[in-house]
């Protein structure tokens, strides 16, 4: 048992987009960092690709010498020939949780701690008393780039004063055909005894407890029962929470989330832009086989994405609409005359050879008019300008007034809300997903996920009083008229004897870190204390005391 009223535990958040650390009792996360990192053990910044770069432009160069490592699975890679299409199967996106590279996981902590000056006495400010201790290595790509000179970014790390608080975002489609829940519960196991061998040998601490994200987002916002509706990167997470306990058999999931409408994003901006491949800013100026080289890497993956968020962040989004009316359609389908919903990828050719000027939606100077479109250009003021137009990095400007492809960009969030799904050739995935072992995942849009994790609780009493305390958490969910739009369709969907009421901060801040909050509130309470397995413990009775303490 590690007790104490004061403990400043040290706080870590790993997720599949980004890694966040801080202090117990702090407001926010004070370090946030990528999760991904060079195969030597450094952390990706906007000014370290250049050996990514050199070893791309290199034709004798490893391909995968100067790649960048995920410390959770990768982005899901096109089956297709087509450059400009990648996978956009919802599912494909949604993040596992499990750690695909413990040396990355271990090295992210490192970097973290220094960062941070955890090996120092004093935490809240740099140049403190620095621990003489001597550094515990493991194997692998971590240890292989710590030096012992004054501008090293690793730092040594011997008896903490601070325990830690890991926080694990929970585990999706584990049961493989034929092996079931107890395969399921032995990875699970096994992740969770991996984590605290490094955590305990590596990094050497005190005390630690790995809790579950949901709970503490719900801890956060100051409720014990509630439920969580996560929407982040990975996907899309409905969990109810009772009396701090988790339902696991009542979490529904899905993989519509941020990636997910990026890969959509990208498609359709590959299309609008005639085929053309929607290209990074580092990849402008490379040739054909510098190129090809590139796309093959994870470095390459990881620019596309950010690009696509720019766009997603840019001024056209108009948000999601506050409620259905009649003339409310899905983005990217097209209702033909028999009112069947098709794919607009899909459609004839007939439509292309009717109207050739309708395909038009790169902007485009006609030949004799590029003064008048100077002039033009010139009246319009810059707001209404990046809501018609938007640049890609490789210069092609994106007009989203000319075509139907370019309003529904604008309206791609929609797509959370949808029951139909652009651009996806398989359907009945949802009755798929239900009648399989992997009862949690599901195809559904985010306010029937509420519906069917309702529907899973058996007491009838607990399910009003989560209906009640919907928690809307996410930086996914940081859309404009979600709240309102999910309260509204959440309540359709419920009987009437529920009243829903959704809680959704607008301190986007809060709304992002809630997990990481939570878990600076619990840390800090004194009655949290008695909870942290200690070192000592570990020592004396191994994984043991992990299963049965950690929830």
């Amino acid at each position: 048992m590690y007790c104490g009223d004061e403990t400043g535990s040290f706080i870590g958040e790993l997720t599949s987009s980004s890694c966040r650390f801080g202090y117990g009792g702090e407001d926010c996360p004070k370090s946030v960092l990528s999760s991904y990192m060079y195969r030597d053990g450094t952390i990706p910044t906007s000014t370290n690709h250049c050996a990514f770069l050199n070893n791309v432009n290199n034709e004798n160069g490893d391909e995968d010498d100067q790649d960048i490592v995920p410390i959770f699975q990768p982005y899901p890679q096109s089956q297709s020939n087509d450059k400009c299409k990648s996978s956009t199967d919802p599912n494909d996106f949604l993040n596992n949780g499990l750690i695909e590279n413990y040396d990355a996981w271990e090295n992210t902590w490192h970097k973290a701690f220094h960062q941070l000056n955890v090996g120092t006495r004093n935490k809240h400010t740099k140049g403190g008393i620095k621990i003489n201790t001597k550094r515990v290595y493991s194997s692998g790509v971590s240890s292989s780039h710590i030096k012992n000179d004054e501008n090293d970014s690793s730092v040594e790390i011997g008896e903490l004063m601070h325990p830690i608080l890991a926080i694990d975002h929970g585990y999706t489609h584990l049961s493989e055909a034929g092996t079931g829940q107890k395969y399921a519960n032995a990875t699970i196991q096994k992740q969770k005894s991996t984590m605290l061998e490094i955590l305990y040998e590596s990094l050497s601490a005190p005390a630690t407890f790995i809790a579950p994200a949901p709970m503490l987002a719900s801890f956060g916002n100051g409720r014990q029962t509630s439920l969580v509706v996560d929407v982040g990167a990975g996907g899309t997470r409905v969990t109810p929470i009772v009396d701090g306990m988790l339902l696991q058999q009542a979490q529904r999931r899905n993989g519509r989330g941020g990636d997910w409408l990026a890969a959509v994003q990208e498609q359709v901006a590959g299309e609008m832009s005639k085929g053309k491949e929607v290209l990074p800013r580092y990849a402008i100026g490379l040739d054909g086989k510098s190129l090809e080289k590139a796309r093959k890497s994870v470095f390459h993956q990881v620019g596309v994405r950010d690009c696509m968020y720019e766009m997603k962040t840019a001024p056209h989004m108009t948000g999601v609409a506050l409620y259905r009316n009649d003339e409310w359609t899905i983005p990217f389908f097209k209702e033909d005359g028999e009112g069947e919903m098709t794919d607009e990828s899909n459609v004839g050719d007939a439509k292309e050879i009717k109207n050739p000027a309708e395909k038009m939606e790169v902007d485009e100077e006609e030949p004799g008019s590029g003064e008048e479109n100077d002039d033009s250009d010139e009246e319009e003021s810059y707001d209404v300008k990046c809501k018609r137009y938007y640049e890609l990095p490789d210069g092609t400007r994106v007009n989203f007034q000319k075509s139907k492809n370019g309003k529904d960009m604008c309206r791609l969030n929609e797509l959370l809300f949808a029951s139909e799904l652009p651009f996806s050739s398989s359907k009945g995935t949802a009755e798929t997903l239900r009648s399989s072992s992997q009862s949690t995942l599901s195809d559904l849009p985010i306010h029937e996920l509420i519906k069917d994790s309702l529907s899973a609780v058996p007491d009838a009493d607990i399910r009003k009083e989560l209906c009640g305390n919907i928690i809307l958490t996410g930086a996914a969910s940081l859309v404009p008229n979600i709240e309102q739009r999910l309260s509204l369709e959440a309540q359709y969907l419920v009987p009437g004897m529920y009243k829903c009421r959704l809680i959704a901060t607008r301190n986007t801040i809060e709304r992002r870190y809630a997990s990481w909050i939570g878990g600076s509130v619990l840390s800090s309470l004194g009655s949290f204390q008695q909870l942290w397995l200690s070192k000592k413990e570990y020592e004396e009775y191994g994984m043991t005391l992990a299963s049965q303490r950690f929830p």
